[in-house]
């Protein structure tokens, strides 16, 4: 399989409870938001909900969760 095109980053997730927001950050690089609001600038639903899942499967605070 060829992976010219393909960079495969450690990107760490981790939900802020006080506004919403899941916040990524990948190493030597600054981090950004994204949340479930389509109206927002920061919003997308289908990547919110994608990485809200994972966070939960890693048994990590998530939204709908009560912190960990």
């Amino acid at each position: 399989m060829e992976r010219k095109k393909t960079a495969y980053p450690r990107i760490g997730i981790w939900f802020g409870s006080e506004k919403g927001d899941i916040h990524l950050s990948t190493e030597g690089h600054g981090l950004s938001t994204v949340n479930a609001n389509a109206a927002s600038h920061r919003g997308n639903p289908h990547l919110f909900n994608k990485l809200a899942k994972a966070l939960k499967d890693s048994g990590k605070a998530s939204p709908g969760s009560r912190g960990r």
